[in-house]
């Protein structure tokens, strides 16, 4: 038991090894690509995968919750409002793109930040009332596996997977988390 603990204790540290060894050194040509990447082409790929990610959590999250036919209708009128927000979410995020292959000055990044939040914003107040109807029938099982899925995030992913979160838009140099 002792012997395995200390195996597992010492491979985060060898892993982390040979990722540092794969880091290229500041200056060569592996860094100097990282910098040149395209912002604007990056932000419009994943302003325009932003809707299709939306919809496949949806469809998942209706498959996990397995509906009965009385609550069919408030998950119609959650997710078509929950979509309607991802395609606004979209557009705005398409909108506030940055312009060639430099990230936006600090002023500029925070107005396309207030711009897309403010659109999270407007989706969460359009969506609430169908989100509430509908988790107000769910059985104490699917509110668990709604809770456990994130299915509150549906529609609304910016900050979880968007702008703000982890895997945002505004990663290290424009590149994906």
């Amino acid at each position: 038991m002792t012997k395995t603990f200390s195996i597992l204790a010492v491979l985060p540290f060898l892993f982390a090894s040979v990722a540092f060894a794969e880091t290229p050194a500041s200056g060569s040509a592996a860094s100097a690509d990282h910098q040149a990447v395209d912002h604007a082409a990056w932000h419009k790929k994943v302003c325009g995968e932003f809707y299709a990610r939306q919809a496949a959590h949806l469809a998942y999250l209706e498959a996990k919750l397995d509906l009965t036919e009385a609550q069919r209708p408030l998950w119609a009128k959650w997710k078509q409002a929950s979509l309607d927000g991802a395609t606004k979410h979209r557009s705005v995020c398409q909108d506030v793109a940055p312009k060639g292959d430099t990230l936006p000055p600090a002023p500029d990044h925070e107005a396309m930040m207030e711009k897309m939040l403010t659109a999270k914003l407007q989706t969460l107040q359009a969506t609430r009332p169908a989100l509430v109807a509908l988790y107000d029938a769910l059985t104490p099982e699917q509110k668990a596996a709604f809770d456990q899925a994130g299915g509150h995030h549906g529609g609304h992913g910016m900050m979880g997977h968007g702008m703000m979160g982890g895997q945002g838009q505004w990663g290290h140099h424009g590149q994906q988390n």
